[in-house]
């Protein structure tokens, strides 16, 4: 990858999250932004994650973080609690959808936004890197105007049977 000034860091609560995080993989490796996953739980590793998220925030590049946990989320209120960037909940629904509420309601003062579409949670990202990043935004830009040209193609193909 392109060395770039953003980081994507993708938290997971264990690795059965992984192929959750395949949509946000996808778009960041799409955008040629620079991310890397980590599998640490709040619950059981709760040492360790305080250990990456604190090497994490001493370092230059302007970092967002994605939190996948399920159940009862706390990756990601911890990492933002303790963290002065980002943080994205992006919680893999599977059968326990109702556990979304633990990624939507946060504990004052720790401010989490949640995504439940992984493509959504990485442009969702993205779009915060792009408001630093002219090449990133130009990109964005781009993409948005062909993923609405491609509607309009799908859309005059259907009209014109």
């Amino acid at each position: 990858m392109e060395n770039r000034k953003e980081l994507a860091v993708i938290f997971m609560g264990s690795t059965k999250d992984a192929s959750w995080t395949e949509g946000i993989q996808e778009v960041f490796d799409e955008f040629n932004l620079a991310y890397e996953i980590r599998a640490l739980s709040a619950h059981k590793t709760p040492k360790k994650v305080l250990q990456a998220l604190e090497e994490y925030e001493k370092r230059e590049e302007k970092i967002v973080y994605i939190a996948v946990a399920g159940k009862s989320n706390a990756l990601g209120p911890v990492l933002s609690a303790n963290s002065r960037r980002p943080v994205i909940n992006c919680p893999p629904l599977g059968s326990f959808k109702q556990d979304v509420y633990s990624s939507l309601r946060t504990p004052s003062g720790v401010p989490c936004s949640t995504i439940l579409e992984p493509k959504n949670a990485a442009l969702h990202a993205i779009k915060i890197f792009s408001l630093f990043d002219k090449e990133l935004k130009e990109k964005l830009a781009k993409w948005q105007i062909h993923q609405r040209e491609k509607l309009i193609d799908e859309d005059e193909q259907l009209s014109s049977i």
